[in-house]
């Protein structure tokens, strides 16, 4: 499936809940080997060579962007050292303020090990989080994951060999309940830090504003 068929199907999509229709879309855009290069292709004919309104990070490429979803491929490299491991967040346990779908793109993909919070709107610093069980899936080609906004939090793993992966943000139309937040949780499981998401787009905010002053 091209990028704008698969952008197309996506946006009608976006009032239906139906999460097997955008995984199936998801899943035929993750058949096209060349969806990084179309993507490119798509932003130099709308902005040329400039950023545009969209900042990127070494690892992570946006192939389309609106006020109601983001679509991206993130590239992912096995890792051991700790200021590895922190470059891709692997072993932080979290939650989002959008719904999430990933779909393996290439290499064995890295592993997501997920669990419901029961207690998500009641959720702050010294709250214990009610979590479900665990659900671990390796994101392979053509497997997807799904995440709710807020109520679900999972960390992810180093993959075994580098590896790449597709994914779809959908801001969340309900704004939340009110106080509801994203979160980073310790490795108990218990809220430690909101904004985790605020804080990636702060930092590339800042990293931008860079890049600018030293093209002046």
């Amino acid at each position: 499936m091209k990028l704008s068929e698969g952008v197309g199907r996506l946006q009608a999509l976006l009032g239906n809940a139906d999460q097997r229709q955008i995984a199936e879309v998801l899943q035929a855009l993750a058949e096209n080997r060349n969806l990084l290069g179309d993507g490119v292709q798509a932003h130099l004919r709308e902005h040329g060579f400039t950023r545009g309104d969209q900042a990127y990070n070494a690892h992570s490429f946006s192939l389309f962007h609106s006020a109601q979803m983001s679509l991206r491929m993130t590239l992912w490299m096995p890792a051991e050292a700790a200021v590895e491991q922190q470059a891709f967040i692997y072993g932080l346990p979290h939650s989002h303020d959008f719904e999430l779908y990933a779909v393996g793109y290439h290499g064995n993909g890295y592993r997501s090990v997920k669990h419901a919070i029961g207690n998500a709107a009641q959720l702050r610093e010294g709250v214990k989080a009610a979590v479900g069980a665990a659900q671990s899936l390796r994101l392979s080609p053509g497997t997807v994951l799904h995440m709710r906004a807020y109520e679900d939090m999972h960390y992810v793993a180093p993959p075994d060999e580098f590896s790449v992966s597709l994914a779809l943000m959908i801001a969340d139309a309900r704004g939340g309940q009110p106080g509801q937040r994203a979160w980073s949780f310790d490795q108990d499981l218990q809220p430690i830090h909101s904004g985790i998401d605020a804080h990636e787009a702060d930092t590339y905010k800042r990293i931008e504003a860079l890049w600018q002053a030293h093209r002046r």
